[in-house]
């Protein structure tokens, strides 16, 4: 990193002070209650895939060896219970209706070698709304969980993602189920109503036993985590497997005690204000235009992020990168990308702002774990400003006021808005056009302004709490190598 510049705009005195600004964000100190049982839920039984000539679907496209990871994908069975009072927004404990429903699904574990594992475990509910698994909450966070040194799980635990692995590859995941007769030969249940039950009512003791299974990581050489030590344990989710963690954590945490922390992004409802959990969740600009803003409490937080897309331009490359490799989405012309299944509903292109949600979410995982370690709080809930009616107040550009306001949005390289018609996907979705080179000129004047503007941002963004100050760092390094306004 060049440092002439960074004199020239005083951000190192700046970066300084953010990045002890952050340890003391969110207020005072407030202990949490530890969460480290696992009450009487069982462990998942986890055994190695090995099955030669296949490959595991929706594995990551990142080259996990250069970061010093290995990643190894497991059968995971057991017995399940069913819940009664899950789901539609109910904000109170479930109770148990009965058990031993066989369940067999599979998780996908990567973990750092033992002397740079960070002690935190990390467990996506993926999200089926493509019509598979896919990891849209790592997808978003993956650089900084391989740089800090966490374990991850990624949990298969709905039906609509078993039901394409054993499509995908029927010889490597032949056999899995997870809705093995609970909800009647008719698809009903009288007991627990048909909403519930083709909602996956296993899929959330499925998603517990999992956790338990790799928070013990029993069997020695055998274990799934070989030499690792699991402290604390993190759910994370996106929109889809957002609303499904947010029923667990207003109903079955409560119940299960496994989970020490969360971490949403784009969750669209309220999580109950009683429980001493910690939950942080980022919300882009895009679904904050089609729901409302949901409370808060002591420990719970919601970050809204200006310019931001329902996923971002970079989560979908990271997505994009999976699902060519797999050719596991398809059309009438054969395999697609996720970017091209979300283009026919655009009505501009391409689709997703510059905007890097992926440093707020990085940040909120960060400040769940240390939440959890040293009982200091997350930063403050930010939201956008809206009108008495709801909606979002735009400045007369049609920017939204208010919320967390990074460089791509506030020094912009592209002409971008987070709504994109209002047919979803890419209502939720966004567009971007980059700025020509004169357009950046006239826009900036100069390189040393452009990088001034990107300091100030993401100086804020750190020092309030909300982007850690490394991430702050290698924002205003990449403005300063950049080519935009010389």
């Amino acid at each position: 990193m060049k440092t002439t510049i960074f004199k020239k705009f005083a951000i190192v005195p700046l970066l300084a002070l953010a990045a002890t600004a952050i340890q003391g964000c969110g207020g005072s100190e407030s202990k949490t209650s530890a969460v480290s049982g696992s009450g009487s839920v069982p462990a998942a039984v986890l055994t190695e895939i090995n099955v030669p000539g296949t490959t595991p679907m929706s594995a990551t496209a990142v080259d996990l060896a250069v970061a010093g990871y290995t990643a190894r994908e497991f059968y995971a069975e057991g017995k399940a219970r069913r819940y009664k009072g899950v789901g539609g927004g109910t904000q109170t404990t479930a109770t148990v209706i009965d058990g031993n429903w066989p369940y067999r699904t599979r998780v996908m574990v990567r973990v750092p070698s033992p002397d740079k594992f960070n002690g935190t475990l990390i467990v996506e509910w993926t999200n089926v709304t493509v019509g598979l698994d896919l990891e849209f909450a790592t997808a978003e966070a993956s650089t900084y969980l391989l740089r800090e040194g966490y374990a991850v799980a990624v949990v298969s635990a709905q039906r609509v993602g078993v039901e394409a692995m054993k499509k995908w590859s029927p010889q490597r995941y032949a056999g899995l189920s997870v809705d093995v007769n609970a909800c009647g030969s008719d698809g009903t249940s009288t007991s627990v109503g048909a909403s519930l039950c083709t909602g996956d009512p296993l899929s959330f003791d499925i998603f517990t036993q999992i956790a338990v299974a790799l928070k013990q990581n029993a069997g020695g050489g055998s274990a799934p985590m070989p030499g690792l030590v699991v402290k604390d344990v993190i759910a994370i989710g996106q929109s889809q497997s957002a609303v499904r963690l947010q029923s667990y954590y207003n109903s079955i945490q409560p119940l299960a005690g496994v989970f020490n922390g969360f971490a949403y992004w784009d969750l669209s409802d309220q999580l109950r204000s009683d429980l001493t959990v910690p939950a942080v969740s980022v919300q882009s600009e895009a679904l904050a235009s089609v729901y409302g803003r949901w409370t808060t409490a002591d420990f719970t937080r919601r970050w809204d992020v200006a310019g931001s897309t329902h996923a971002s331009l970079y989560g979908a490359q990271y997505i994009d990168a999976i699902v060519k490799r797999d050719q596991s989405v398809t059309n009438s012309s054969g395999p697609i990308s996720f970017t091209q299944w979300i283009e026919p509903t655009c009505t501009k292109l391409p689709p997703f702002t510059t905007v890097d949600v992926g440093l707020v979410y990085s940040n909120a995982i960060d400040s769940v774990r240390r939440w959890i370690r040293t009982g200091i709080p997350a930063a403050p809930s930010i939201h956008f400003e809206r009108d008495t009616a709801g909606a979002l107040v735009r400045d007369a550009d049609g920017r939204v006021k208010g919320g967390i306001r990074l460089a791509q949005f506030t020094a912009p390289t592209a002409d971008q808005a987070a709504p994109n018609g209002t047919t979803f996907p890419c209502g939720v979705s966004g567009w971007h056009r980059y700025y020509t080179s004169a357009e950046l000129k006239s826009l900036y004047g100069d390189h040393g302004n452009y990088v001034a503007q990107v300091a100030q941002a993401m100086v804020k963004a750190s020092s309030d709490g909300y982007v850690l100050p490394v991430d702050a760092m290698a924002a205003i390094s990449d403005a300063e190598n950049s080519e935009v306004a010389k």
